[in-house]
C-alpha cells in the first residue's frame, strides 16, 4: 500500500570508474515493517547503505524517504543532513563507538545537534540560558531509557570499549535510535554474534519497530 511506503528506492546505480557497484536497483521498504537485504560478501549492501545515508552520492536513481510530513529526496540531500533532519540512522558492519567514553556519554554525543540548538551557541540558548539545562536533562532521559531497553542501564558508567562484543552491538543500535529516527539501517547487524545474542537482536528490533515505530 503506498499509504504505508517508508523508503522508496529507484532504479539505484552507483558506479565507481569503471566498476559497478550497484546496478538499477529498485525497492520499497514500508513502515513498521523490517526489510532485509540480502546477497554475498562484495554484492554492494552497504553501498546501498552508503547511499541512502549520505556518505555515497548515487550516480543515478532517486531515494525517497516518505516521511511524516512529506517526501523526503535523500540523493539531494548534503549527507550530515540526512541523520539530523531527514529521520535516517545508521549502524555499521564494524562497530563505530567512542570507545573512550563511557556508555551513557555515547548515548549524550548522539544528541549532539539538539544540544547545541539550546545551548550559549546559538542565540536562543544565548538569551535563554535554561533551555540548555532542560535540553540536557531530556538528552539524558533519553539515553537512559535506551540503556534500559538494550539491557545496557547497569552498564552506563562503563567505558565503552570495555564492553563485550555482543553488547557494543545494542549500545551502537541504541545511539542510532537517540537520533529519533522513521528509517534505521543496519549494517550486518548479527555479524559477529552467538546464537543467544542473535536471539536477543530480534527481540530488540521487533520491539524498535512495534513499540517505536521505526522502519528497519
Amino acid at each position: 500500500m503506498t499509504d504505508n511506503k517508508l523508503l522508496e528506492v529507484e532504479h539505484l546505480t552507483m558506479r565507481f570508474g569503471g566498476l559497478v557497484a550497484i546496478d538499477d536497483l529498485s525497492f520499497n521498504a514500508n513502515k513498521r515493517e523490517i526489510t532485509a537485504i540480502i546477497g554475498p560478501n562484495g554484492a554492494g549492501k552497504t553501498t546501498v547503505f552508503n547511499c541512502l545515508t549520505g556518505f555515497y552520492v548515487p550516480t543515478e536513481g532517486r531515494l525517497t524517504l516518505h516521511a511524516d510530513d512529506g517526501p523526503r529526496l535523500l540523493e539531494r540531500t548534503e549527507g550530515f543532513r540526512i541523520p539530523r533532519n531527514k529521520g535516517v540512522a545508521r549502524t555499521f558492519q564494524n562497530i563505530r563507538l567512542f570507545t573512550g567514553m563511557t556508555v551513557l556519554e555515547n548515548l549524550i554525543v548522539a544528541q549532539h545537534n539538539r544540544l547545541m540548538e539550546a545551548s550559549a551557541f546559538s542565540l536562543a540558548g544565548l538569551f535563554n540560558l535554561g533551555r540548555y539545562a532542560k535540553a540536557e536533562k531530556e538528552a539524558v532521559e533519553k539515553a537512559e531509557f535506551w540503556l534500559e531497553k538494550v539491557g545496557l542501564y547497569a552498564q552506563a558508567d562503563w567505558n565503552a570499549g570495555n564492553l563485550p562484543y555482543g553488547s557494543q552491538r545494542r549500545l551502537e543500535i541504541a545511539r542510532a535510535m537517540c537520533t529519533d529516527p522513521s528509517l534505521l539501517c543496519l549494517d550486518e547487524p548479527a555479524a559477529g554474534l552467538n546464537p543467544r545474542e542473535s536471539a536477543e537482536l530480534n527481540v530488540l528490533l521487533q520491539s524498535i519497530r512495534d513499540d517505536q515505530g521505526v522502519g528497519c
